[in-house]
């Protein structure tokens, strides 16, 4: 009889015992997996650049405005990311200027409008090779632009001239690649950090220049015509190196 409680007791507490091992090990799993979801990469990294800058290694060449852009990626592994850069770029402006080519006699005033300027969209590829370190390959395209230069007047006394003269300067689409390392890191799971350096080649694009005037006006032609295609030579280089560094940050989905 006493030999069957003994029994009875060691059985009971080697069920307790293995019961509350179980139970232990059933956490540690839940911990451990829980842990490994939170070190998980987020499918989807939205992010905002409120900083950017450029240098290039050509002068004199169509420099593009850096603005704040919006970049949406979406993860197919945890390591690739694919997705887009997008910047508005400036808005269109308008201004009226001293004109610097009137008469020596007086001054002159023109004015200057200008549509959109520096609006660009990226193809991005992205792949996380180390940790939070990740290399990119990118293609993108920059909107061209309009630049118009008209109502030339000059002031002489009471006296105002209007000269019939006009000059419109559209500026193409181009194209530009880059290649970059990057380093972006989640931050309480859904908060994302992050900077890159770019270094790519951009082309410059055509421009084109059309001018409007009459001749009998000037006797000839205007002066400001002259300037512009005989002095003032400044042809763009045709392509540019160019690096570009961002910082930024968003948000894990």
């Amino acid at each position: 009889m006493k030999k069957l409680k003994t029994f009875i007791y060691t059985t009971l507490v080697f069920m307790a015992i293995n019961t509350f091992t179980s139970v232990l090990n059933a956490e540690a799993i839940a911990e451990s997996e829980s842990n490994l979801d939170l070190s998980k990469r987020k499918n989807l990294h939205i992010y905002y650049t409120p900083f950017a800058t450029t240098q290039y290694t050509e002068y004199p060449f169509r420099i593009r405005n850096e603005n704040r852009t919006f970049s949406l990626l979406y993860g197919f592994t945890e390591k690739f990311f694919l997705g887009f850069t997008y910047s508005r770029g400036d808005s269109p402006k308008f201004k009226t200027q001293i004109d610097l080519n009137s008469s020596p006699s007086g001054f002159g005033l023109q004015d200057i409008t200008k549509t959109r300027e520096s609006e660009f969209f990226v193809l991005r590829s992205q792949y996380f090779f180390f940790g939070n370190f990740y290399g990119s390959a990118n293609l993108g395209i920059e909107k061209g632009y309009k630049l118009e230069d008209k109502n030339f007047r000059s002031f002489q006394g009471l006296n105002t001239t209007v000269e019939p003269y006009s000059k419109t300067t559209t500026y193409s689409d181009r194209l530009f690649g880059t290649v970059g390392l990057g380093y972006r890191k989640e931050v309480f799971g859904r908060l994302l950090i992050g900077i890159e350096c770019e270094y790519g080649i951009m082309n410059s694009g055509r421009r084109n220049q059309h001018y409007t005037f009459n001749p009998q006006f000037y006797n000839g032609l205007p002066p400001k015509y002259i300037i512009d295609k005989f002095v003032i030579t400044n042809e763009s280089k045709p392509n540019s190196e160019f690096s570009y560094i961002s910082l930024y940050a968003g948000i894990a989905i």
